[in-house]
């Protein structure tokens, strides 16, 4: 006998893999655990090989990988020094968003902060071709009304509580 499985909310929830989708989080800010750091051969946009970091987060059901861009990894080495295995056990959350890759704008995932640094830190994003931008690593989850991607909560509502990933 099949076993009946959840419905899907998002388009990603149908294809499962190894790698975390930003759909996956349908819409929310997710607390989880480095497990480990890596590097790994994947394809760029053109189909070459090319060296990326890739972190192991913890999840509720299953361990999932997260390609390390350069703007997550600027926010991790701001957060936790440049020494990457003192990045693994370290609890961190995410969230959906957009950015700009290539010519078009996809759905991406970034790292809003984490309950392991004493305070917040501004954190200045400087990529090749592009303007310098500043980011903003929070300690508290309460303050992810600053975050343009969850869901704004009612005033006198209490935020709802972080799922795992």
């Amino acid at each position: 006998m099949n076993k009946k499985l959840a419905k899907p909310i998002d388009f990603d929830e149908m294809y499962p893999g190894r790698f975390i989708k930003a759909g996956l989080l349908l819409g929310r800010t997710v607390p989880t655990t480095i497990l480990s750091v890596n590097l790994d051969e994947l394809p760029d946009e053109d189909g070459k090989e090319r060296r990326q970091g890739v972190l192991t987060l913890k999840g509720k059901d299953e361990n999932k990988d997260l390609v390390l861009n350069k703007t997550n990894g600027l926010c991790l080495k701001a957060m936790f020094g440049r020494r990457v295995a003192d990045w693994e056990g370290k609890r961190i959350w995410i969230y959906p968003d957009k950015t700009r890759f290539g010519q078009k704008v996809v759905d991406c995932i970034r790292i809003y902060g984490s309950p392991d640094i004493k305070s917040d830190i501004e954190v200045e994003i400087n990529l090749p071709r592009r303007k310098a931008t500043f980011m903003v690593m929070r300690n508290k989850l309460e303050d992810q009304r600053e975050n343009p991607s969850p869901p704004p909560q009612q005033q006198n509502e209490p935020p709802p509580p972080p799922e795992e990933i």
